[in-house]
């Protein structure tokens, strides 16, 4: 049930509501670095605010979004091998 909240927005506090969701779809993003490490990474939101201000340009309400990232790794062994060895000589 939505209830109202106060928000930081910049340099401001703005009044808005704090609204209930549910996740429709929540993809990973998948990246390969040039040490042919793939990375994956995926938000997730875990607050969705809509701030009582309105963009004019935009013809929207002003939403915040709270999330946090999900990140996986997984480098070649090679690579892994590499960093083990530099480690161990310290």
């Amino acid at each position: 049930m939505a209830r109202r909240t106060k928000v930081q927005v910049g340099n401001e506090t703005v009044d808005g509501i704090d609204l209930d969701f549910r996740t429709l779809r929540e993809e990973w993003n998948e990246y390969e670095t040039e040490d042919g490490s793939q990375i994956r990474v995926k938000l997730v939101v875990s607050e969705i605010i809509r701030t009582d201000r309105y963009d004019h340009q935009l013809d929207q309400p002003i939403y915040v979004v709270r999330s946090g990232n999900i990140v996986v790794t997984k480098a070649p062994d090679e690579l892994k091998e590499e960093l083990r060895r530099r480690a161990s000589e310290k």
